[in-house]
């Protein structure tokens, strides 16, 4: 009887070791790649694509850190222009 009660229990905890996710777990979400300022300052088309989506959803995006980076890229362009906030932004400044 000990026997068959050893091999229910751990039949039972084995029966859990499966990794492979459920159909009623969420898939695992890919990281997106996070881009610098100095990435939008070089990249115009990239950098107003970025702009519009968290203009478009800003509640839920305002804070990511893709979002904050093209704004303050904006930022500079507005201040300096692009080629100026790009000169500053390849020395370091």
């Amino acid at each position: 009887m000990k026997t068959l009660a050893s091999t229910l229990l751990i039949a039972t905890c084995l029966s859990g070791c499966d990794r492979e996710p459920r159909s009623s777990e969420p898939a695992p979400k890919a990281t997106p790649v996070v881009h610098d300022v100095s990435w939008y300052l070089e990249n115009e088309a990239e950098h107003a694509t970025t702009k519009r989506r968290c203009k478009a959803n800003p509640g839920t995006l305002r804070d990511t850190a893709e979002c904050i980076n093209a704004d303050q890229a904006q930022k500079q362009i507005f201040i300096w222009g692009r080629e100026e906030a790009l000169r500053r932004s390849r020395e370091g400044r």
